[in-house]
């Protein structure tokens, strides 16, 4: 069965790179963007010559990604070419070190006066001047758009290192990646605590998968719903905590099931023949996505929280699975085949208005950003597999990674709680200053 065999591939078993590169495909977004202009940073390069790539680089991209700006990059400003790009904001700053401590100023000013709308000013170690230039981007979104950046999160993935699959953590753009799990064994399907403190994982240490909990900051790992001798994928509810999960029973087929990490007590929601796995609750976890294969072939359906109200979601395609939901409950994210090739699609919930997002290789694990303006995923199209990153409607394709093999990406919440900032999709243009952009884009400065 097809099907099971994917199931088995999760669970299948490159090398470690301490940096990997960047290659972004350019591709006409079908989403509002603000043109913006990135004018070069300035510092002395003789003092920072360790910095993985200069603060303009890394503005301009965190501002693409974003999915809510086109970029304009200039190494001074030019009034004639921002003008032409649209572009009545630039960003430019300052690095500089005093003391020991890294000093980065960040200022977006207003393009034909050169005023500045605002400025921001980070100090740190010179290890840590990435942080403060993903803290500007994100500040210099709110300004513009009122709603929070996602340039601080980080996702973790799935990466051989020494032959063996082992769970990594990076900055959301792949750059600082460090090793979480270290046992001689695989660890597949990370994904994140609702506070960003702790990484659910499934591992086969001890011969069957089995759920882990690694908190962050310590260098242990510690097994969850010992219980249950075969459980993976789990999920944390986004209000109460619980973590939803596949079990493998031993009378075969697989069931939904669903605990808490912290009395380890758990109980079943969705037990059939079939094989249900990859559950993804709702943004307000009020209801569940899955795939199972009941019909014959692999779908997705949903259900409420206690496992009641099954409904089939995707009803186009003969293989669809991995559904993930958006975390405006507008639309999902999955994995379909078409044509022997496995792509990522979105729909509403429905199944309705389906939109095929990837044209090239293999396309696996979608997973939303926390604003639900971008989406990462694994790919093959340059030979190996490799995580990506593109906006919501398919454009702005990313490469996150280069070396070796890397799968299952899981991206992080946002850093602060959803109540101190406002989100919103792309199509709910909140700030005064975008909308006063794109209701008249020719006339003045948008202040």
């Amino acid at each position: 069965m097809l099907f099971l065999a994917t199931l088995l591939f999760l669970f299948g078993t490159a090398l470690y790179a301490q940096q990997d590169t960047i290659t972004m495909d350019i591709a006409v977004s079908t989403e509002k963007t603000l043109p913006i202009g990135i004018v070069d940073f300035s510092l002395d390069k003789s003092r920072w010559g360790k910095l993985d790539e200069m603060p303009e680089k890394t503005v301009a991209r965190d501002l693409e990604l974003s999915g809510r700006f086109s970029t304009t990059a200039l190494a001074s400003y030019n009034l004639l070419s921002l003008s032409r790009a649209g572009a009545k904001h630039f960003v430019t700053g300052t690095l500089s070190l005093e003391g020991g401590q890294a000093k980065l100023e960040c200022k977006l000013y207003a393009t034909t006066t050169k005023e500045v709308v605002k400025g921001f000013v980070y100090t740190s170690t010179p290890e840590q001047v990435r942080t403060s230039i993903h803290k500007c981007v994100d500040n210099i979104v709110f300004q513009l758009w009122g709603v929070q950046g996602f340039a601080s999160t980080q996702i973790a993935w799935v990466q051989k290192i020494d032959g063996k699959k082992q769970i990594v953590v990076a900055d959301y753009d792949g750059f600082r990646k460090r090793q979480i799990t270290k046992h001689n064994s695989i660890n597949t399907m990370p994904s994140w605590s609702n506070d960003n403190s702790k990484i659910y994982f499934t591992s086969f240490r001890n011969g069957p998968p089995q759920l882990f909990e690694r908190h962050l900051s310590l260098d242990q790992d510690k097994r969850i719903f010992p219980q249950i001798a075969q459980a993976f994928g789990a999920s944390q509810n986004p209000t109460n905590g619980s973590l939803i999960f596949s079990v493998a029973p031993a009378q075969g087929g697989t069931d939904i099931w669903v605990g808490d990490p912290q009395t380890g007590k758990a109980n079943r929601l969705i037990f059939t023949k079939s094989i249900e796995v990859s559950p993804s609750w709702s943004p307000k976890g009020t209801a569940f996505l899955f795939s199972s294969d009941k019909g014959g072939a692999p779908q997705i359906y949903m259900s409420l929280k206690d496992g009641s109200d099954v409904q089939r979601v995707s009803f186009i395609g003969k293989y669809n699975e991995s559904a993930v939901w958006s975390p405006d409950g507008d639309r999902i994210a999955y994995c379909s085949m078409d044509n022997g090739k496995l792509n990522i699609y979105t729909s509403t919930i429905d199944g309705s208005d389906v939109r095929k997002l990837t044209f090239e290789g293999n396309n696996e694990h979608p997973v939303w950003s926390p604003d639900g303006m971008s989406i990462a995923f694994s790919s093959d199209r340059s030979g190996s597999s490799q995580i990506y990153i593109m906006r919501r409607d398919g454009s702005g394709v990313t490469r996150i990674t280069s070396i070796g093999e890397n799968t299952t990406p899981a991206w992080s919440h946002y850093n602060k709680p959803p109540s101190q900032s406002k989100t919103a999709p792309s199509q709910n243009i909140n700030s005064p200053l975008a909308l006063q952009y794109f209701n008249n884009p020719q006339k003045g400065v948008a202040r």
